[in-house]
């Protein structure tokens, strides 16, 4: 998850839980001033009936139902009841109807002067009230359809309403979060752009936030010192490398000329044709070195147009010179051959070592010294098959392939460090062209070169 998403969460969250507290807090309100609101009702009324029937001294009960008919504030379900002080029923609103005296009530009113309760829908008020020094108890009971449906109408409004700021929240908050982050995804695109080869640029973010500027500010610092430190790898590899490659040159020169003296046995001969193959080989290995320890900004410095036939068959004699018993078969099958499409744009040399070092791999790991090369067009790609036949790649080797010092399985008795494989992909990542391995038929190893053109 995105920190624009974490922090439009976060903020969008905490609203939402405020507006709730708020909510809530305003239907609990609203409940208590309905709740009051309608005891005060109930309270008029039991005294209003209560008086009433005492002025007219209970001549006519039927005129104060008459009386409470005609109010404008009738309480719906209304049912009265006025008990003197012995709970003997003096009045009740209801007609013709049998009413069990609630004794519990009017024994709980002797004890406080008055009460409320709910049961449902139907609120009850009791009030002990004392009128020209007599006591009464009335008992009035009623639905508040009214109060009810303002107070279900205000949650939904809220519901709704919760439901609308949800929705408005995010969208603010994720507005305002982008636009307040933008400095920092320009700051973020920068990143991505640089690599090896431009450690020296620095970081430029226009922006008025502080924190954004230090942290661009300290970007840069850092991208300077790791910029410093892999000069100063890079110039000490690559002076320790020509340092040691002309030392090695002349151990290999004064063998080969000891080789060539008459005066050597055969048997001395041997052993210096052997100790010339591992000085090569430590030449190469230093060669490797070199060639890795630069950044791909140096390696890739000049280009130029180049026929990817003409480099194969290059490195055919090259190969042939170096292991004459190797038999390389090169084919094109490319429709409407023209001379452009086998037109590359890189640095020569560099490719060169790319098939040497594929022609050499492929070479040393044939079970019949037979090497298959062959160009293809694909689409905007134009390909190039090594094929050998011999030992293939285990999966688990296939994923570490292309790594540094990587040897395999297969690599068992054959002479090696490692780094061919790695020095040609990283030359083909120059040039934005791919390689990729694939085992075919359990004794096939195919190596499948893309150019793009």
């Amino acid at each position: 998850m995105t920190l624009k998403s974490r922090i439009s969460i976060f903020v969008t969250t905490l609203f939402l839980v405020l507006y709730l507290i708020v909510a809530g807090s305003v239907v609990f309100l609203f409940s208590e001033f309905r709740s009051e609101e309608f005891q005060d009702r109930l309270r008029q009324k039991a005294i209003s009936t209560l008086e009433l029937l005492i002025e007219i001294k209970q001549a006519n009960q039927d005129i104060i139902k008459n009386i409470d008919k005609q109010k404008a504030d009738n309480l719906i379900d209304e049912k009265t009841l006025v008990y003197n002080k012995d709970f003997n029923l003096l009045y009740t609103s209801l007609y013709d109807t049998v009413i069990e005296k609630d004794r519990q009530s009017l024994i709980s009113l002797q004890n406080k002067k008055e009460f409320f309760k709910r049961t449902g829908e139907l609120e009850t008020f009791g009030i002990k009230y004392n009128y020209k020094n007599e006591d009464f108890f009335i008992l009035v009971s009623a639905k508040d359809i009214s109060g009810f449906r303002k107070l279900n109408y205000l949650i939904y409004i809220l519901s709704f309403s919760f439901l609308f700021f949800t929705l408005l929240a995010w969208f603010l908050t994720r507005t305002t979060v982008a636009r307040l982050l933008k400095p920092l995804d320009h700051f973020l695109l920068k990143i991505k752009s640089i690599n090896e080869n431009n450690l020296g640029e620095k970081v430029e973010v226009k922006s008025s936030n502080t924190e954004i500027i230090i942290l661009a500010q300290e970007f840069n610092l850092m991208l300077k010192r790791i910029d410093d430190s892999l000069k100063h790898q890079s110039e000490f590899t690559a002076n320790a490398s020509h340092e040691l490659r002309t030392p090695i040159a002349r151990i290999i020169a004064q063998l080969e000329n000891k080789i060539n003296d008459p005066t050597v046995h055969n048997s001395d001969k041997f052993f210096l044709q052997k100790l010339v193959s591992d000085a090569s080989q430590i030449s190469e290995l230093i060669h490797s070195l070199l060639i890795l320890s630069k950044n791909d900004k140096t390696i890739s410095a000049k280009e130029e147009s180049n026929r990817l036939d003409e480099i194969i068959y290059d490195c055919i004699e090259k190969i042939n010179s170096i292991y004459p018993d190797c038999k390389v078969y090169f084919d094109i099958e490319i429709e409407n051959e023209y001379d452009e499409i086998f037109e590359l744009r890189g640095t020569r040399t560099l490719l060169e070592i790319v098939f040497i070092n594929l022609l050499k791999n492929a070479y040393s790991y044939s079970d019949n010294k037979e090497v298959h090369i062959k160009i293809l067009q694909k689409k905007h790609e134009l390909q190039c098959q090594v094929l050998n036949s011999g030992k293939t790649i285990s999966e688990l080797d296939q994923k570490r392939l292309f790594e540094p010092f990587m040897r395999g399985e297969n690599a068992s008795g054959i002479s090696g460090f490692g780094l061919g494989l790695r020095i040609v992909e990283r030359i083909l990542h120059l040039h934005k062209a791919t390689i990729q391995y694939t085992a075919i038929q359990g004794n096939l190893n195919e190596f499948m070169l893309s150019f793009p053109i």
